[in-house]
């Protein structure tokens, strides 16, 4: 999987023509092969910032819709309608488990990997997949590493904040966050979807 990794801060007093256009970009998208999904969430701390992740079978897919008339969505963007943060971006899949409970409950973990951690961090990454499919309240968790940057991301979906709660108090929460050496944990964020688009045929 290849996603696009984004955090926008709306200008306030324009958010409703942010939402509207992220979904008309997203509508260019939905159609196209290859697309898998697009979510924007907002921050649950503060009401102007939002993240946005366009998620793709693979970077060609992505690739070869940039290449389309569509694809140069960014032209035309009104002046001061929201500022880009930096993220770490694009990102390339490392696996992806689907839970049993649905919800727009949105975490996203972020973490530097020193070079040399990259191995103990894959094993460590696939054994906390493995074992996450039964979680309460689960929807779905992908991990996912900088294509240009050392760093992973983990995007989890879950039922809602309550299961997340429960969730950092299990044995499982502390075995995850038990990282290798050279593996830093930079931030946890959460966030709360408010619109998802999935492919058009």
């Amino acid at each position: 999987m290849f996603a696009q990794n984004e955090i926008l801060v709306f200008t306030p007093g324009r958010k409703q023509e942010c939402l509207d256009r992220l979904a008309w970009i997203h509508s260019l998208m939905a159609p196209q092969p290859g697309f898998k999904e697009a979510i924007v969430a907002k921050y649950l701390g503060d009401g102007t910032r939002h993240t946005i992740m366009r998620f793709w079978e693979d970077e060609a897919a992505y690739q070869a819709f940039r290449a389309t008339p569509d694809g140069n969505y960014g032209r035309g963007r009104p002046e001061g309608l929201y500022v880009n943060e930096p993220v770490i971006t694009p990102l390339i899949g490392l696996g992806e488990m689907t839970g049993t409970a649905e919800g727009n409950f949105l975490i996203k973990l972020e973490r530097a990997i020193e070079p040399s951690a990259w191995e103990a961090f894959g094993t460590h990454a696939q054994g906390v997949m493995a074992n996450s499919g039964g979680l309460p309240g689960l929807a779905w968790v992908g991990a996912f590493k900088g294509k240009d940057k050392d760093a992973a991301i983990t995007v989890i979906r879950m039922a809602d904040r309550a299961a997340f709660d429960s969730l950092i108090e299990s044995p499982f929460y502390a075995n995850a966050n038990t990282l290798p050496e050279g593996v830093t944990q930079v931030r946890l964020e959460c966030f709360e979807i408010v619109s998802e688009v999935f492919p058009k045929q």
